[in-house]
């Protein structure tokens, strides 16, 4: 109500929902819901002072007593945690991992210890936070992986070949399994993906 519509835009507020910035003062997807009544509810606030109409209790609890938002199913976490990586570039409430540890913990070594491995076969795990993709001279795709788990993150170059196995695999914010050896080229490790697989929700039940 105290900010002019013209520098609070709906994207904006949009945005700062979404991000968390109002987690005190109501739930994300609720806010969401009720965007274009706050919206409308500020931009009459604003007319009726710009007006120089003034009520008799302005600036006290006026604007909790009149405006009831209406509820809604709230966000899960999944969709708060990938709405704070979009829009802030980093997890802030928590990581998506931390459902998973235990899993990854059972099933492979953290990638901070696999980078040491030069020219070993090697299998971790992690979230994949980012893809890069190429078009090889022979005019097949080539992905270059950002993997990371809660200790560190590894860059996985998958070729042609292997993509073809299991495409539906390679996506971002999708936990999984990755095989293959460790390369050492100028001085950075790389993982070069022999076999992936994705880790469900239901494997993590069954491992727990």
């Amino acid at each position: 109500s105290r900010i002019n519509s013209r520098d609070l835009n709906k994207k904006s507020l949009e945005s700062l929902i979404k991000a968390g910035a109002f987690d005190r003062l109501a739930e994300r997807n609720q806010l969401l819901y009720n965007l274009e009544k706050l919206l409308g509810s500020a931009r009459e606030t604003q007319r009726v002072k710009a007006n120089g109409q003034r009520g008799l209790f302005d600036g006290l609890t006026q604007g909790n007593n009149e405006f009831q938002m209406q509820t809604t199913t709230p966000a899960s976490k999944t969709e708060k945690l990938n709405w704070e990586k979009e829009l802030l570039g980093l997890y802030v409430t928590s990581h998506p991992l931390e459902d998973f540890k235990r899993v990854l913990e059972k099933r492979c070594p953290d990638i901070s210890k696999i980078k040491t491995l030069t020219n070993r076969q090697v299998r971790t795990g992690g979230l994949i936070s980012q893809i890069k993709k190429i078009i090889t001279r022979g005019g097949k795709p080539m992905l270059f992986l950002s993997l990371e788990d809660l200790t560190d993150k590894i860059e996985v170059v998958v070729f042609p070949g292997i993509i073809q196995r299991n495409p539906s695999a390679f996506q971002e914010n999708k936990i999984v399994l990755v095989s293959g050896r460790v390369d050492l080229r100028d001085g950075v490790p790389k993982l070069i993906c022999e076999e992936i697989e994705e880790i469900l929700e239901k494997e993590e039940i069954t491992e727990l």
